[in-house]
């Protein structure tokens, strides 16, 4: 879908529940494949009347509630696992399962 990019930046703002969008050079993280990305780059297509915003990296499926502000750390290893099971998978963004990623203590993960 072609936008303006006025239109652009006010789609991401008015879908975007979880961060704010700024502007179209804000940059967010997708957990799913730990691709950096702006707001330039999302996809943004239509599906049965409504609009999806998926992160632009082919093959990945992630939307607006699996991205992170850059530096965004996950502090521990309960934390890990706790973000993959809000994202419904058991699975790191590895493919491994999470429960066998070893996150030596006080060290932090970042995105």
């Amino acid at each position: 879908m072609k936008t303006k990019l006025a239109d652009r930046l006010a789609i991401l703002q008015a879908n975007d529940h979880f961060r704010d969008w700024q502007t179209l050079d804000d940059e967010r993280v997708c957990v799913l494949c730990d691709r950096k990305f702006t707001g330039h780059e999302v996809l943004i297509s239509t599906e049965r009347g409504e609009l999806e915003l998926h992160c632009p990296t082919p093959e990945c499926k992630s939307g607006l509630h699996q991205w992170v502000h850059p530096g965004n750390s996950l502090l521990s290893e309960k934390g890990y696992d706790d973000w993959w099971h809000a994202l419904g998978s058991s699975n790191g963004a590895d493919g491994t399962d999470s429960s066998d990623v070893a996150i030596p203590s006080g060290q932090l993960r970042r995105l």
